[in-house]
């Protein structure tokens, strides 16, 4: 089959978009699929270059300011591009990843070329809604971001998102069939095994128990809870906290740990190369995270693989990965005391440590990236068509 994958986010943005596509492509390729993106270029011109040995067209695009590496797409040239990319692909099913302004595009175009199309939902408006500090208008902000979502996705055959909670979220909103299949994980590239002596060195990561976040430092990942939490239990035991990533309150971060007087314990990382971060996760002894936002939390999922116990907010998607006291702990947003709690556990208690981290590796075994490409080339094979081209009628 010819797949085509759509987004409005891609490359050299990393974020789930971007690791859902460039994990998948490959593997469907090596299965003997051709496999495309269309996403935004990185100039104000239409590009086509090899990204992860995927052919991605890039659909002519201005800066974001706020994010310097996301793009948004210049909506007079879109339709244009989109045509001429289709035309000379000839996909047998389009593949989008969110309800944007290219994936608008697309599905119009693809409509008129008879090309069944299915999306992938990644999307929660939290995300988008975190900075705004006024309850009403993020509300309302909400409600609006929500009914543009219907809008467009009801317009495919299907719709996949990666839990059952996710899935349960959109079906309310949407009149087409959504299931939910896994993003998946490469559990060879993340597992416990490998030497992490020259990680410890090149990040100046002590001989201590780590503690580790990684992900966007953006508002709604809350992670002052978690360097709250730092505070109280650095008190009583030696420990050190990692941070992987970066984003909009770094400096914010950074600041109150000094105000906590923790900045001893804290290692703020940066951006970590991919090469880089398996070893990361496999020298700690306890992943946290206390975002409220997740669909899946890839990092979550990564940490599990690789054996570690979780201690994570209880909201969202990540309740679907971690189990209360079997592979980690849950806590409720803005609880510190239960969040500190469980972290002195973790460091305490080897035995419950060590059964959790079994447990976290049993669990991240059924996210196993190949199961994810088999589901989904089912229901390539499924909805996928030989349709005959033909010149699209642009109103440009």
């Amino acid at each position: 089959m010819k797949i085509l994958f759509v987004s409005d986010t891609y490359y050299p943005h990393l974020n789930g978009v971007y690791y859902f596509v460039c994990r998948m492509g490959p593997l469907l390729q090596q299965k003997g699929h051709e496999v495309a993106v269309i996403a935004p270029s990185e100039t104000i011109h239409s590009s086509s270059r090899k990204i992860d040995n995927i052919d991605v067209y890039g659909v002519p695009s201005l800066p974001v300011l706020i994010y310097p590496k996301v793009r948004f797409p210049i909506p007079v040239l879109i339709r244009s591009q989109v045509s001429k990319i289709i035309q000379n692909f000839q996909p047998d099913i389009i593949h989008i990843q969110d309800h944007f302004t290219i994936s608008q595009a697309v599905i119009k175009v693809a409509k008129s070329a008879g090309i069944p199309v299915i999306a992938t939902n990644h999307f929660m408006p939290e995300n988008l809604t975190a900075l705004v500090r006024s309850e009403k208008w993020k509300k309302k902000l909400e409600k609006w971001l929500w009914s543009q979502f219907s809008e467009v996705l009801n317009k495919v055959i299907v719709v996949t998102t990666p839990t059952e909670t996710g899935a349960r979220l959109i079906r309310p909103k949407l009149n087409v069939k959504v299931i939910a299949i896994s993003s998946g994980i490469d559990l060879k590239e993340f597992n416990p095994l490998g030497d992490t002596r020259d990680i410890r060195l090149k990040y100046n990561i002590p001989d201590k128990p780590v503690f580790l976040f990684v992900g966007r430092l953006d508002p709604e990942k809350n992670i002052e809870e978690l360097l709250q939490a730092v505070a109280v239990v650095a008190k009583q035991i030696d420990f050190c906290f990692v941070i992987v990533g970066k984003g909009l309150r770094k400096k914010v971060l950074e600041q109150l740990a000094e105000e906590l007087g923790i900045s001893g314990n804290v290692i703020f990382t940066g951006f970590v190369p991919e090469e880089d971060l398996p070893f990361i996760y496999k020298l700690s002894r306890c992943f946290v995270i206390a975002s409220i936002a997740e669909l899946l939390s890839l990092a979550t999922l990564q940490a599990m693989a690789s054996g570690l116990p979780v201690i994570a907010a209880n909201a969202g998607a990540l309740p679907e990965l971690v189990k209360h006291k079997m592979n980690g702990y849950l806590f409720n947003t803005n609880d510190i005391e239960k969040l500190s709690q469980s972290m002195c556990e973790i460091l305490t208690k080897d035995d419950i440590c060590f059964s959790m981290s079994e447990k976290s590796l049993q669990r991240a075994a059924q996210h196993d990236i190949n199961n994810t490409v088999e589901s989904f080339e089912t229901l390539y094979k499924l909805h996928a068509t030989k349709p005959l081209l033909k010149p699209v009628l642009l109103n440009t």
